[in-house]
């Protein structure tokens, strides 16, 4: 059950609960650092009614679920995930109740069997009672009104303007980032913050399509992924990305270059996720540390002793532009 604390993919995040006085529409309201697209699902007369995707800023709200009467007992069912603009994957605000999505703006009435639709499935958490009026999507850092200078540096750092951190303070160095970015994007001083969102959103996407290391889900369900690289003199792995079926992640998001001697630029490592359990990726040759949990594992040598398990990551292709992009199928698993 996850109406307050949910579990998302990349990171852990909050649903604040925002109570108002009773109003007349749902109100999905951002007070994370990332644009949110969320959709949103209510029970109708054979089925279920799902639509999305309703763009939120942060630091913005959005009435949504309008055709859902307020006064009457009807639970309204959300899911929400982040801009692709951003590097690491997609983060999910998510729940325990399967239902349909396109991957495109989208209205479609149907109960769980999303694939004969040609639709994906995503589990959407439930807000019922006066909970519906108003629900906050959150971050463990709980920027709250500070939600959209916050949104604004991580964009910066995503279209390529670093800033010393993502905090929801307007220091001078982020100040700095957004002059520099004014300048070369040849926009005018002073943008609303909805406009320099928008631009940087734009950036950001154009940016990093093709950089770093992007891997692709061709299984029959979900994955969950992991990566080994160097950084400075020091090999290291970091897991895990919640990857769909049909989904991409860019799990490194700076260019790739290749590497010299016996080594790969990169190399990755991927277990297919299901109800009955988990399936190791076969294929590959090279050592890396893993823990069950998000981790951060530095060094590929003597993982036991120090508390991680060891599988074996697959070697990427040489990067083309700074960039690689790698798919796995159902064969790539045990037992596929």
């Amino acid at each position: 059950m996850v109406p307050r604390f949910i579990k998302i993919s990349g990171l852990f995040a909050l649903l604040a609960l925002g109570l108002t006085a009773r109003s007349e529409a749902a109100e999905i309201c951002n007070e994370t650092s990332f644009i949110a697209e969320v959709a949103a699902g209510w029970a109708v007369e054979g089925g279920v009614a799902i639509e999305g995707w309703t763009r939120v800023r942060p630091g913005e709200c959005e009435t949504i679920a309008e055709e859902v009467d307020l006064t009457q007992e009807q639970p309204i069912f959300f899911y929400a995930k982040s801009s692709l603009a951003y590097l690491g994957g997609v983060r999910e605000w998510r729940g325990t109740v399967p239902l349909c999505v396109d991957e495109a703006d989208f209205e479609v009435v149907a109960n769980t069997r999303c694939a004969a639709l040609g639709l994906a499935s995503r589990d959407f958490f439930v807000r019922e009672g006066e909970d519906r009026e108003r629900t906050v999507l959150a971050e463990p850092s709980d920027y709250g009104r500070r939600s959209g200078t916050a949104g604004i540096q991580r964009l910066l750092q995503s279209a390529g303007f670093p800033v010393n951190g993502v905090d929801g303070y307007e220091g001078s160095s982020t100040r700095r980032a957004i002059s520099r970015f004014l300048e070369t994007a040849g926009i005018g001083r002073d943008p609303s913050d909805a406009a320099l969102i928008d631009a940087l959103e734009a950036r950001a996407l154009e940016r990093n399509a093709s950089s770093g290391l992007i891997l692709c889900n061709e299984a029959d369900g979900d994955i969950s992924a992991a990566v080994g690289y160097r950084t400075a003199s020091i090999w290291q792995s970091r897991g895990w990305w919640r990857i769909h079926a049909g989904e991409c992640a860019r799990l490194i998001g700076n260019r790739l270059e290749a590497a010299g001697g016996d080594d790969a630029p990169a190399y990755v490592y991927a277990e297919r996720v299901s109800s009955s359990g988990r399936r190791a990726m076969t294929g590959g040759d090279t050592a890396f540390c893993l823990a069950p949990a998000r981790f951060v594992a530095e060094e590929r040598t003597d993982c036991a002793e120090r508390g991680y398990s060891t599988a074996r990551f697959r070697r990427v292709p040489a990067p083309q532009d700074g960039g690689v992009r790698v798919t796995v199928e159902e064969n790539d698993f045990e037992g596929g």
